[in-house]
């Protein structure tokens, strides 16, 4: 593992993940006054090792570890987080509202989830037993996932001073619900999560618990970030981003298009939430890719139905069709 650091007293630590990313990059910022983490990985025999390899390379049981941020509840975020709390005796910390969320998705389901669930992917045109399947997944998704035992919230917008470092913690919608930002003002770095990454598009899905409008969370969320006037942006995952601007720009026309797409892609007929987006997208999905699919084109169809531009049926599956006279303007911005 081969640690580097993108600037002065920042460390960044690919811890590896299983996916195709193929690692998440934790960072460790050096305050002067003791360290601070941002994300500990995904909770693998691999990801301890690597760990294991990286404290004593970056002295992190000499140093005061003052506390292991967490940017956001998936698996290859938090999922390390109570291990890395109990070696390095550290406190864990999650803006709040992404804190709640995590404890709420880890409680015991009930039956009621599973009914939920089923009425979801059901309304979207999915089979009993493409759902039961679905639903198993979820379950192993749930279950990679250990909540510390305390974790400290922090309220979005807080400002904390530690040593010659002052942090201001950021939530911001679409990828997940509350996800937490680290921007440090005075040297014009932003720590991104998963909500902007260099090459690939972050995830934004409607799923059976998620809030209605991801995707105008997330566009609102892209300003707002372009707003600040980032120097350097340091993401989760893959390379550093030296232009935040224009990345962000670039994000804002995928989606543009990508909502023209469906706009498109309707058809007199209708079609259903899992019709449009085997039409949406073409190249051969295995199951799991499916289902974050479905998810992204749900989003869009929410997105363009609170615009206008879309309606549906009441019955079930719901069906999709252009609206007479919808608005096409503001496809990609709010």
């Amino acid at each position: 593992m081969t640690i580097d650091y993108p600037a002065v007293g920042i460390a960044r630590v690919p811890i590896p993940v299983p996916l195709p990313v193929e690692t998440t990059n934790c960072y460790v910022l050096d305050s002067g006054d003791g360290l601070v983490i941002i994300d500990a990985g995904m909770d693998t025999p691999e990801a301890r090792d690597a760990w294991d390899s990286a404290i004593p390379q970056l002295h992190l049981r000499e140093t005061p570890v003052r506390g292991i941020f967490v940017t956001h509840f998936h698996p290859d975020h938090l999922g390390l987080a109570a291990w890395l709390s109990d070696r390095l005796e550290a406190p864990v910390r999650m803006i709040q509202g992404e804190t709640e969320t995590a404890r709420q998705y880890l409680r015991p389901w009930t039956d009621g989830d599973w009914d939920q669930f089923r009425s979801f992917y059901t309304m979207h045109g999915l089979s009993h037993e493409q759902t039961r399947a679905w639903w198993d997944q979820e379950q192993l998704f749930r279950h990679g996932l250990t909540m510390p035992a305390h974790v400290d919230p922090i309220h979005a917008g807080r400002t904390e001073c530690l040593g010659g470092l002052r942090m201001v913690f950021l939530e911001q919608g679409g990828h997940t619900e509350h996800q937490g930002l680290v921007w440090l003002p005075e040297r014009r770095i932003l720590f991104t999560g998963d909500q902007v990454l260099a090459r690939i598009t972050p995830n934004v899905s409607v799923w059976p618990q998620s809030g209605a409008n991801p995707l105008k969370e997330y566009l609102q969320s892209l300003h707002r970030l372009k707003a600040l006037n980032a120097g350097l942006a340091l993401p989760a995952h893959e390379a550093q981003i030296d232009h935040l601007d224009a990345r962000i720009d670039v994000l804002f026309e995928h989606h543009r298009q990508r909502n023209e797409r469906v706009l498109q892609l309707l058809t007199p007929g209708g079609q259903t939430g899992l019709e449009l987006t085997r039409q949406l997208f073409v190249r051969p999905l295995h199951d799991f890719q499916l289902r974050f699919a479905l998810g992204e084109t749900l989003a869009h169809v929410e997105y363009l139905r609170h615009l206008g531009a879309i309606r549906v049926s009441d019955d079930v599956p719901r069906r999709l069709w252009l609206s007479e006279g919808g608005s096409r303007e503001t496809l990609g911005h709010v």
